[in-house]
Protein backbone atom coordinates (compact mmCIF):
# COMPACT_ATOMS: atom_id res chain seq x y z
CA UNK A 1 0.00 0.00 0.00
CA UNK A 2 1.40 3.43 -0.94
CA UNK A 3 0.19 7.03 -1.10
CA UNK A 4 -0.40 6.91 -4.87
CA UNK A 5 -2.75 3.95 -4.41
CA UNK A 6 -4.61 5.70 -1.61
CA UNK A 7 -4.92 8.92 -3.61
CA UNK A 8 -6.27 6.95 -6.58
CA UNK A 9 -8.80 5.30 -4.28
CA UNK A 10 -9.94 8.69 -2.88
CA UNK A 11 -10.27 10.26 -6.35
CA UNK A 12 -12.32 7.34 -7.66
CA UNK A 13 -14.48 7.34 -4.52
CA UNK A 14 -15.16 11.09 -4.88
CA UNK A 15 -15.70 11.20 -8.66
CA UNK A 16 -17.32 7.76 -9.10
CA UNK A 17 -15.22 7.48 -12.25
CA UNK A 18 -11.84 5.94 -13.14
CA UNK A 19 -11.60 8.34 -16.09
CA UNK A 20 -12.12 11.50 -14.02
CA UNK A 21 -9.77 10.19 -11.32
CA UNK A 22 -7.07 9.71 -13.99
CA UNK A 23 -7.61 13.28 -15.22
CA UNK A 24 -7.26 14.67 -11.69
CA UNK A 25 -4.04 12.73 -11.09
CA UNK A 26 -2.72 13.46 -14.61
CA UNK A 27 -2.16 9.77 -15.45
CA UNK A 28 -3.73 7.33 -17.90
CA UNK A 29 -6.81 5.38 -16.82
CA UNK A 30 -4.95 2.06 -16.81
CA UNK A 31 -2.64 3.43 -14.10
CA UNK A 32 -5.65 4.17 -11.86
CA UNK A 33 -7.04 0.69 -12.52
CA UNK A 34 -3.71 -0.93 -11.61
CA UNK A 35 -3.37 1.10 -8.41
CA UNK A 36 -6.88 0.19 -7.26
CA UNK A 37 -6.28 -3.50 -8.06
CA UNK A 38 -3.01 -3.49 -6.09
CA UNK A 39 -4.70 -1.78 -3.14
CA UNK A 40 -7.57 -4.31 -3.18
CA UNK A 41 -5.06 -7.14 -3.36
CA UNK A 42 -3.18 -5.73 -0.37
CA UNK A 43 -6.36 -5.27 1.70
CA UNK A 44 -7.89 -8.54 0.58
CA UNK A 45 -11.31 -7.05 -0.22
CA UNK A 46 -13.01 -5.33 -3.15
CA UNK A 47 -13.37 -1.60 -2.60
CA UNK A 48 -15.72 -0.80 -5.49
CA UNK A 49 -18.85 -2.34 -6.97
CA UNK A 50 -18.65 -2.13 -10.74
CA UNK A 51 -21.23 -2.63 -13.47
CA UNK A 52 -21.72 -1.18 -16.95
CA UNK A 53 -23.41 2.00 -15.69
CA UNK A 54 -22.52 2.56 -12.06
CA UNK A 55 -19.47 2.61 -9.83
CA UNK A 56 -19.85 2.75 -6.07
CA UNK A 57 -18.04 1.83 -2.88
CA UNK A 58 -18.56 -1.57 -1.33
CA UNK A 59 -19.20 -1.79 2.41
CA UNK A 60 -15.46 -2.46 2.85
CA UNK A 61 -14.71 0.61 0.72
CA UNK A 62 -16.97 2.81 2.83
CA UNK A 63 -15.33 1.54 6.01
CA UNK A 64 -11.84 2.11 4.61
CA UNK A 65 -12.56 5.61 3.20
CA UNK A 66 -12.07 7.74 6.38
CA UNK A 67 -8.82 5.92 7.20
CA UNK A 68 -7.48 6.50 3.69
CA UNK A 69 -8.36 10.19 4.01
CA UNK A 70 -6.48 10.41 7.29
CA UNK A 71 -3.37 8.66 5.96
CA UNK A 72 -3.20 10.97 2.94
CA UNK A 73 -3.81 14.04 5.13
CA UNK A 74 -1.08 13.02 7.56
CA UNK A 75 1.35 12.41 4.69
CA UNK A 76 0.57 15.84 3.28
CA UNK A 77 1.04 17.48 6.68
CA UNK A 78 4.36 15.69 7.20
CA UNK A 79 5.66 17.04 3.91
CA UNK A 80 4.56 20.55 4.86
CA UNK A 81 6.41 20.34 8.17
CA UNK A 82 9.65 19.65 6.29
CA UNK A 83 9.00 22.52 3.87
CA UNK A 84 8.29 24.88 6.76
CA UNK A 85 11.84 24.53 8.02
CA UNK A 86 13.08 26.27 4.86
CA UNK A 87 10.87 29.37 5.13
CA UNK A 88 8.83 29.77 8.33
CA UNK A 89 9.29 29.11 12.03
CA UNK A 90 6.02 27.24 12.26
CA UNK A 91 2.53 26.78 10.82
CA UNK A 92 -0.87 27.19 12.43
CA UNK A 93 -3.87 25.42 10.92
CA UNK A 94 -7.19 27.09 11.76
CA UNK A 95 -10.64 25.71 10.96
CA UNK A 96 -14.11 27.16 11.24
CA UNK A 97 -17.34 27.63 9.30
CA UNK A 98 -17.82 29.91 6.30
CA UNK A 99 -20.09 32.29 8.22
CA UNK A 100 -17.61 32.82 11.03
CA UNK A 101 -14.69 33.29 8.61
CA UNK A 102 -16.50 35.98 6.68
CA UNK A 103 -17.99 38.00 9.50
CA UNK A 104 -15.90 37.39 12.65
CA UNK A 105 -12.64 35.43 12.38
CA UNK A 106 -11.15 37.07 9.28
CA UNK A 107 -10.29 40.26 11.16
CA UNK A 108 -8.64 38.28 13.97
CA UNK A 109 -6.39 36.32 11.59
CA UNK A 110 -5.60 39.49 9.65
CA UNK A 111 -4.50 41.16 12.88
CA UNK A 112 -2.36 38.15 13.84
CA UNK A 113 -0.46 37.78 10.56
CA UNK A 114 0.49 41.47 10.48
CA UNK A 115 2.59 40.97 13.62
CA UNK A 116 3.70 37.35 12.97
CA UNK A 117 5.13 37.27 9.44
CA UNK A 118 7.36 34.33 10.39
CA UNK A 119 4.32 32.06 10.91
CA UNK A 120 2.57 30.25 8.06
CA UNK A 121 -1.22 30.18 8.36
CA UNK A 122 -3.48 27.60 6.74
CA UNK A 123 -7.22 28.24 6.90
CA UNK A 124 -9.85 25.52 6.50
CA UNK A 125 -13.55 26.18 5.89
CA UNK A 126 -15.85 23.31 6.81
CA UNK A 127 -18.76 22.26 9.01
CA UNK A 128 -18.18 21.91 12.74
CA UNK A 129 -18.20 18.09 12.64
CA UNK A 130 -15.42 18.03 10.01
CA UNK A 131 -13.30 20.51 11.98
CA UNK A 132 -13.69 18.43 15.14
CA UNK A 133 -12.66 15.20 13.40
CA UNK A 134 -9.56 16.81 11.91
CA UNK A 135 -8.61 18.22 15.31
CA UNK A 136 -8.87 14.78 16.90
CA UNK A 137 -6.57 13.48 14.12
CA UNK A 138 -4.08 16.24 14.98
CA UNK A 139 -4.44 18.02 11.62
CA UNK A 140 -5.92 21.30 12.90
CA UNK A 141 -4.43 23.39 15.71
CA UNK A 142 -7.34 25.71 16.42
CA UNK A 143 -11.06 25.32 15.71
CA UNK A 144 -14.05 27.61 16.23
CA UNK A 145 -17.20 25.49 16.21
CA UNK A 146 -20.78 25.29 17.44
CA UNK A 147 -20.42 22.12 19.53
CA UNK A 148 -18.27 21.27 22.59
CA UNK A 149 -15.72 18.47 22.31
CA UNK A 150 -14.74 16.09 25.08
CA UNK A 151 -11.35 14.60 24.18
CA UNK A 152 -8.16 14.16 26.18
CA UNK A 153 -6.00 16.10 23.67
CA UNK A 154 -8.41 18.98 23.00
CA UNK A 155 -9.21 21.92 25.25
CA UNK A 156 -12.71 23.33 24.79
CA UNK A 157 -13.68 26.85 25.88
CA UNK A 158 -16.93 28.72 25.19
CA UNK A 159 -16.10 32.05 23.56
CA UNK A 160 -19.53 33.60 23.62
CA UNK A 161 -23.19 32.77 24.21
CA UNK A 162 -24.70 33.96 20.95
CA UNK A 163 -28.30 35.03 20.33
CA UNK A 164 -30.32 35.22 17.13
CA UNK A 165 -31.71 38.41 15.62
CA UNK A 166 -34.43 38.90 13.03
CA UNK A 167 -33.07 41.21 10.32
CA UNK A 168 -34.05 42.73 7.00
CA UNK A 169 -32.79 45.31 4.49
CA UNK A 170 -32.99 48.94 5.72
CA UNK A 171 -35.70 49.76 3.16
CA UNK A 172 -37.80 46.67 3.86
CA UNK A 173 -41.45 47.60 4.47
CA UNK A 174 -42.27 46.63 8.02
CA UNK A 175 -45.90 46.06 9.08
CA UNK A 176 -47.39 48.39 11.67
CA UNK A 177 -48.06 45.47 14.01
CA UNK A 178 -45.46 43.77 16.24
CA UNK A 179 -43.53 40.93 14.65
CA UNK A 180 -44.20 37.82 16.73
CA UNK A 181 -43.86 34.09 16.20
CA UNK A 182 -47.46 34.15 14.91
CA UNK A 183 -47.17 37.16 12.56
CA UNK A 184 -43.78 35.96 11.25
CA UNK A 185 -45.62 33.34 9.22
CA UNK A 186 -47.35 36.14 7.30
CA UNK A 187 -44.07 37.82 6.30
CA UNK A 188 -41.77 36.77 3.43
CA UNK A 189 -39.44 34.75 5.63
CA UNK A 190 -36.14 33.44 4.20
CA UNK A 191 -35.04 30.34 6.08
CA UNK A 192 -31.47 29.33 6.86
CA UNK A 193 -31.28 26.34 9.19
CA UNK A 194 -28.72 27.20 11.88
CA UNK A 195 -29.03 23.73 13.41
CA UNK A 196 -29.19 22.62 17.03
CA UNK A 197 -31.68 24.41 19.26
CA UNK A 198 -32.59 26.83 16.43
CA UNK A 199 -33.93 23.92 14.36
CA UNK A 200 -36.05 22.78 17.31
CA UNK A 201 -37.39 26.30 17.78
CA UNK A 202 -38.30 26.70 14.09
CA UNK A 203 -40.19 23.40 14.21
CA UNK A 204 -42.21 24.67 17.17
CA UNK A 205 -43.07 27.88 15.30
CA UNK A 206 -43.74 26.54 11.80
CA UNK A 207 -44.43 22.84 12.40
CA UNK A 208 -42.41 19.74 11.58
CA UNK A 209 -43.02 19.59 7.83
CA UNK A 210 -43.46 23.24 6.88
CA UNK A 211 -42.34 24.06 3.33
CA UNK A 212 -40.68 27.48 3.17
CA UNK A 213 -41.10 29.51 0.02
CA UNK A 214 -37.41 30.39 0.13
CA UNK A 215 -34.77 28.32 1.94
CA UNK A 216 -31.00 28.80 1.60
CA UNK A 217 -27.98 26.96 3.00
CA UNK A 218 -25.41 29.77 2.98
CA UNK A 219 -25.13 33.10 4.81
CA UNK A 220 -23.98 35.02 1.74
CA UNK A 221 -27.04 33.80 -0.17
CA UNK A 222 -29.35 34.82 2.68
CA UNK A 223 -27.78 38.29 2.68
CA UNK A 224 -28.20 38.68 -1.08
CA UNK A 225 -31.91 37.97 -0.80
CA UNK A 226 -32.23 40.28 2.20
CA UNK A 227 -30.37 43.08 0.40
CA UNK A 228 -32.63 42.69 -2.65
CA UNK A 229 -35.56 43.34 -0.29
CA UNK A 230 -36.97 39.82 -0.59
CA UNK A 231 -37.87 39.34 3.08
CA UNK A 232 -36.63 38.80 6.63
CA UNK A 233 -34.33 36.20 8.17
CA UNK A 234 -32.46 35.23 11.32
CA UNK A 235 -28.75 35.82 11.91
CA UNK A 236 -26.59 35.11 14.96
CA UNK A 237 -25.79 38.35 16.76
CA UNK A 238 -22.03 37.75 16.30
CA UNK A 239 -22.59 38.13 12.55
CA UNK A 240 -25.52 40.55 12.56
CA UNK A 241 -23.85 43.23 14.72
CA UNK A 242 -21.26 44.08 12.06
CA UNK A 243 -23.85 44.15 9.28
CA UNK A 244 -26.15 46.35 11.38
CA UNK A 245 -23.26 48.68 12.19
CA UNK A 246 -22.35 49.22 8.51
CA UNK A 247 -26.01 49.61 7.49
CA UNK A 248 -26.34 46.42 5.45
CA UNK A 249 -29.31 45.21 7.52
CA UNK A 250 -31.50 46.44 10.36
CA UNK A 251 -32.60 44.55 13.46
CA UNK A 252 -36.35 43.92 13.71
CA UNK A 253 -37.86 43.81 17.21
CA UNK A 254 -39.24 40.32 17.65
CA UNK A 255 -41.45 38.89 20.39
CA UNK A 256 -42.20 35.19 20.81
CA UNK A 257 -44.08 33.13 23.38
CA UNK A 258 -41.42 30.51 22.75
CA UNK A 259 -38.16 32.42 23.36
CA UNK A 260 -35.52 32.40 20.67
CA UNK A 261 -32.74 29.97 21.66
CA UNK A 262 -29.20 30.98 22.50
CA UNK A 263 -26.18 28.97 21.45
CA UNK A 264 -22.53 28.89 22.42
CA UNK A 265 -19.60 29.26 20.08
CA UNK A 266 -16.64 27.16 21.23
CA UNK A 267 -12.93 27.58 20.75
CA UNK A 268 -10.97 24.33 20.50
CA UNK A 269 -7.20 24.04 20.71
CA UNK A 270 -4.83 21.09 20.84
CA UNK A 271 -3.30 20.71 24.30
CA UNK A 272 -0.01 19.27 23.05
CA UNK A 273 0.67 21.71 20.24
CA UNK A 274 4.34 22.71 19.83
CA UNK A 275 3.43 26.27 18.82
CA UNK A 276 1.58 27.14 22.02
CA UNK A 277 2.94 30.72 22.22
CA UNK A 278 1.60 31.63 18.79
CA UNK A 279 -1.67 29.86 19.54
CA UNK A 280 -2.18 32.02 22.62
CA UNK A 281 -1.60 35.17 20.56
CA UNK A 282 -4.09 34.04 17.94
CA UNK A 283 -6.65 33.05 20.59
CA UNK A 284 -6.40 36.55 22.08
CA UNK A 285 -7.05 38.09 18.64
CA UNK A 286 -10.09 35.85 18.13
CA UNK A 287 -11.57 36.66 21.53
CA UNK A 288 -11.24 40.38 20.76
CA UNK A 289 -13.01 39.92 17.44
CA UNK A 290 -16.04 38.46 19.23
Amino acid sequence: MDIDQLQAFLHVANTKSFTRAAEKMNVVQSTITTRIQMLERHIGKELFKRDKRNLDLTSAGRSFLPYAERIVDLSREGTKVLLLEQTYHDQLVIGTTHALWDYVIFEAVNEFIKSNSQISIRMITEHSSFIIRKMIDGLIDLGIVFYPVYHSNIETKPIIEDIFELVAAPNFYLPDYPVTSETLRGLPYIHLNWGGSFSDWIQQIFGNHYLFQLEVDHVSLLLRFLESNQGVGFLPHSIAKRLIHDGTVISIPFVSDTPLPNRYIYLLNRKRSNNIDYLEQLISCIKRSF
